[in-house]
C-alpha cells in the first residue's frame, strides 16, 4: 500500500504538513468508503499487489510456529526474568476490573473472547487495520484463508455498550493514568485518519480486539491484549508483577490539527528524547552508534540481509516476530558518560509510562541491572528536520522508534509525522512467558498440565 517514488515526487510540500500528502477523497483506494473493517480486510489481503499480503502470509507461518522467545543469539538467557515478592503492581483493581468486565460481558462474548491463560492466540496481535480474519475461517473462500492475519477475541466496535466500557474501566486499571491517556490518544488519532481518509468504518475508536487469558485472580497468572490499527499492547499479571509487552504505539498522522480533539500530538517525547542522546554524543559515539541502512530506504536495498520487511521497515519487532533473533549493534552504554547513560534510561522510562508507578520503578531496576550490556543505535542524519531510527536494546528491553513512509497518506518516503515506536521483552519476558514459566515450576505443573 505504500506510494511510488514517482508519485511522491510529483507532489509538492509546502509546509512541511501532513495535509501535503492527503490522498484526494475520489480516489479509488478511499472506495466504497462505507466499508467495514471485514469488507477491507478482504480487499487487502486477496490482493497480491498490495505489499500486506505476502508480508502477512510470513506472519502466519511465524504465529504457527513454537514460541522461543525474542533473542541476541538464538538461546534464551535464563534467569533474567524473576518474581519479586515484592512487586506492588495494581493486581487487586486489576481484577476487580476483570472481574467486573465477565460479569457485564454477554455469554458469546465472553466464549469469543476469553482463552487459557497460555493461549497461542496471545501472539495473535497485529498492526495493520485489516487484522480481522483467521486461517480457520472459509467465509472468503480458501484462497484468502491462506493469506490472513490471525482473528482472534472480539472487536471492541461488536461489543454491548457496558462491555466496551468494562474494556476501558480495565486498561485504566491497568496502566498509569499517563499510559491510558496515550492509549485512548492513540484511539483518537486512529479514528482522526478514519475521519481524514471517510473509512470511519475502518479505523474508529473501537476497532480493537480484545482477549482475556486464563481467571482473573491475585495470586495466579492471567492477562489480556488489546490490538489493532497503532495499537497493541499485551498485559500480564502474576502477584503484583504487571507485564507489558510486545507493546506497539504509532500514529499516521502523529497531530489531530482539526476538530474536537485539535492540539493532540502523539510520541513527541520519545522522538525528542532518542535525538538529543544521539546529539549528546562525540563524532566517535555517534560514528559507533550508527548502524547500517538509510533512512530513505523504504525497499531494504540499504539494509542487511534478513533485516527489513515492508510492514515494519526497520522496526525488528513487529507483529510475528516473536522468535526472531536480534544482535547487539550500536554504541553500548560502558562507552556513554552518566549523563548519556541516564538518558537511555530515561528513554525506556518514557516508553514504560504506561505502567502503574510502582511497576514502572521494577522494571526500570531490571533495566538498569544490565545498562552495561545495553546498546543504542542509529539510522538517519542527525539534525532536527530529516526522520531517523533508533534502538535501545539490552537482555531485558528492547525499544525502537521509527519514521515511516505513508500508508495512508500519499508519502513515498519517511515523514516525521508518521511513527512506530515497539517495545520488546526478550528472553520470553514476552506476555510475561519468563514469569509464567517460573510459576509452573514452582507449582509443579508438568507440560500439558494445566492448573
Amino acid at each position: 500500500m505504500a506510494n511510488t517514488l514517482a508519485d511522491h515526487n510529483k507532489i509538492v510540500e509546502v509546509s512541511k504538513n501532513f495535509r501535503d500528502y492527503l490522498i484526494p477523497l475520489d480516489h479509488p483506494r478511499l472506495h466504497p468508503n462505507n466499508r467495514d473493517a471485514r469488507t477491507h480486510g478482504k480487499g487487502v489481503l486477496g490482493n497480491e499487489q498490495i505489499f500486506l499480503t505476502p508480508v502477512a502470509r510470513g506472519w502466519l507461518e511465524n504465529y504457527q510456529k513454537p514460541y522461543h522467545g525474542f533473542t541476541a543469539d538464538g538461546k534464551v538467557e535464563q534467569g533474567l526474568w524473576r518474581a519479586d515478592p515484592q512487586a506492588k503492581g495494581p493486581t487487586a483493581a486489576m481484577v476487580d476490573a476483570a472481574s467486573n468486565l465477565l460479569s457485564v460481558a454477554t455469554v458469546q462474548e465472553k466464549k469469543s473472547f476469553q482463552y487459557e491463560v497460555n493461549a497461542k492466540e496471545w501472539r495473535s496481535w497485529s498492526n495493520p487495520e485489516v487484522s480481522i480474519f483467521c486461517e480457520r475461517s472459509t467465509q472468503y473462500g480458501a484462497n484468502l484463508s491462506q493469506v490472513i492475519v490471525v482473528d482472534s477475541g472480539v472487536r471492541i466496535e461488536d461489543m454491548q455498550m457496558p462491555t466496551r466500557d468494562a474494556v476501558h474501566d480495565l486498561l485504566k486499571a491497568s496502566l498509569s493514568p499517563e499510559g491510558y491517556a496515550k492509549v485512548w490518544t492513540a484511539m483518537l488519532t486512529n479514528a482522526f485518519l478514519g475521519e481524514l481518509t471517510t473509512l470511519k468504518n475502518v479505523m474508529n475508536t473501537d476497532s480493537y480486539h480484545f482477549c482475556l487469558f486464563g481467571e482473573p485472580a491475585a495470586d495466579k497468572p492471567w492477562g489480556f491484549n488489546v490490538f489493532g490499527h497503532h495499537l497493541c499492547l499485551n498485559v500480564f499479571s502474576l502477584n503484583g508483577e504487571v507485564v507489558i509487552g510486545p507493546l506497539f504505539v504509532g500514529a499516521e498522522p502523529n497531530i489531530i490539527d482539526d476538530g474536537p480533539d485539535k492540539g493532540t500530538l502523539m510520541l513527541k517525547k520519545e522522538e525528542e528524547a532518542g535525538l538529543a542522546l544521539m546529539k549528546s554524543f562525540s563524532s566517535e559515539q555517534q560514528q559507533k552508534a550508527t548502524i547500517q541502512g538509510d533512512i530513505d530506504d523504504i525497499e531494504g536495498n540499504t539494509m542487511p540481509s534478513g533485516r527489513f520487511n515492508k510492514a515494519d521497515l526497520r522496526g525488528l519487532g513487529g507483529a510475528h516476530q516473536d522468535n526472531r533473533v536480534i544482535p547487539y549493534e550500536g554504541l553500548c552504554a560502558k562507552e556513554m558518560t552518566s549523563s548519556q547513560r541516564q538518558a537511555v534510561l530515561d528513554i525506556v522510562g518514557i516508553f514504560n509510562e504506561i505502567l502503574p508507578t510502582e511497576t514502572k520503578k521494577l522494571f526500570l531496576k531490571r533495566v538498569e541491572a544490565y545498562l552495561d550490556k545495553t546498546y543504542f543505535a542509529w539510522i538517519g542524519p542527525v539534525n532536527d528536520e530529516t526522520p531517523f531510527y533508533y534502538r535501545v536494546h539490552s537482555p531485558i528491553v528492547m525499544d525502537e522508534f521509527d519514521h515511516h513512509n505513508g500508508v495512508w497518506l500519499a508519502n513515498a518516503l519517511p515523514k516525521k509525522y508518521h511513527i512506530h515506536t515497539i517495545q520488546r521483552l526478550p528472553n520470553r519476558g514476552d506476555y510475561g512467558t519468563a514469569l509464567y514459566d517460573e510459576w509452573r515450576e514452582k507449582e509443579g505443573i508438568k507440560d500439558g498440565e494445566k492448573k
